[in-house]
């Protein structure tokens, strides 16, 4: 190991939370280079403090066995967050590869009934931890587009979700604050276990597109979209014909799928429900 290595190594396991933060910006295959001279015990407990998909992403830069040789070191709720960041067939692959115990433990608690929140969440959608600047946050954007919403969800590195920030307000907020200064931390949220039947009639959904999915534990699972759950339940037409799924709802709920954030709204604005009142830039949907 030459002295830059060990300089590097010194720094990441003197200052695991601001390395942390440094190695999630980083390309994966450049992380992934950057760790190859830890032992896999040292880079599990490096991990510990990066969030879930970051974490995903750099596991995959090394053989299979050494990945899951290092998922096997992970505490089990950084292993169960990690594990949900992948197709069904890797995690398999993953879990056939480590201890027996280990993995069926693993098994067991990731596993969810396709009628659930849980299995219906998105646990692709951009993340973000508190403690980066929003100039961070925004450079985070740019490198994956295709997992930021309108809401981006914000989590420490347990995966337990602490607020929300709103894109508009991130876009214009003064580039070196933190993001936890304007993050939300009232955010309503769906628990993973719920039904679709208990899923639709939440009254959140009035003033939401996207609803952020949380374990027994408040770990963050995903986001569920609305026409997620629109889909499915037109997909179980035959098993679920619940009193309050009448036509006219279904209409609605089409109706919206064409003409997205303004018929939502308005209808939010009709419904006499029950819920906590909101601010107003929290009464716009995801595009």
């Amino acid at each position: 190991m030459n002295l830059a290595q060990q300089l590097r190594q010194t720094f990441i396991q003197k200052h695991p939370s601001e390395a942390a933060r440094y190695v999630e910006e980083l390309p994966a295959q450049s992380a992934g280079e950057m760790l190859q001279t830890m032992e896999p015990q040292q880079i599990a407990d490096f991990l510990e403090y990066c969030l879930p998909g970051p974490t995903a992403d750099i596991l995959k830069q090394y053989p299979p066995a050494t990945g899951a040789s290092i998922l096997s070191r992970l505490s089990a709720h950084s292993a169960r967050a990690v594990l949900r960041q992948f197709d069904s067939h890797t995690q398999t692959s993953l879990l056939d590869q480590i201890d027996p115990a280990i993995s069926a433990h693993l098994r067991r608690s990731i596993k969810l009934p396709d009628h659930t929140a849980g299995s219906l969440a998105d646990p692709h959608v951009l993340t973000l931890p508190p403690d980066i600047t929003v100039a961070n946050a925004l450079e985070r954007m740019t490198q994956t587009v295709g997992q930021a919403i309108y809401y981006l969800y914000i989590i420490d590195h347990q995966a337990i979700l602490r607020g929300v920030v709103i894109m508009k307000e991130l876009l214009g907020a003064e580039p070196t604050i933190t993001v936890s200064s304007i993050m939300q931390q009232n955010v309503k949220t769906i628990p993973a276990s719920g039904n679709a039947l208990d899923i639709v009639a939440h009254p959140a959904w009035a003033l939401y597109d996207s609803l952020p999915v949380i374990d027994q534990d408040h770990t963050f699972i995903g986001a569920l979209r609305h026409r997620t759950l629109r889909q499915f339940l037109r997909s179980r037409s035959g098993e679920y014909q619940p009193a309050f799924l009448s036509d006219a709802l279904l209409q609605l709920w089409e109706a919206y799928a064409l003409s997205g954030i303004g018929l939502m709204t308005a209808l939010g604005e009709a419904l006499t429900i029950s819920t906590p009142s909101v601010s107003p830039q929290e009464e716009q949907e995801t595009p």
